[in-house]
C-alpha cells in the first residue's frame, strides 16, 4: 500500500479502525520507520536463488536428516 498519497491513506486507515489525525501521523511514521528497516536487512540478505538445498532443511546440526 501507498502510505505517501495522504488522502488514500486516511482513508485505508480509517476503514480498518477509528484514528485520529495524530494516530495517523503516528502510524505513518511507524511504517516509514518499517520501510527502511525492511530495506536495510534485505540489503544484508544475500541472495540464494536455487542455492538453498530444500533436501536439508529437516536435518539437525550434524547433518542426519530426522524426517
Amino acid at each position: 500500500m501507498d502510505f505517501t498519497d495522504d488522502e488514500k491513506f486516511v482513508e485505508k486507515v480509517r476503514s480498518i479502525a477509528p484514528a485520529t489525525q495524530q494516530d495517523i501521523e503516528q502510524l505513518r511514521e511507524l511504517l516509514k520507520g518499517l520501510s527502511i528497516s525492511t530495506e536495510l536487512m534485505e540489503s544484508l540478505i544475500q541472495p540464494f536463488g536455487s542455492e538453498i538445498d530444500f533436501s536439508k532443511m529437516s536435518s539437525n546440526v550434524d547433518g542426519e536428516n530426522n524426517g
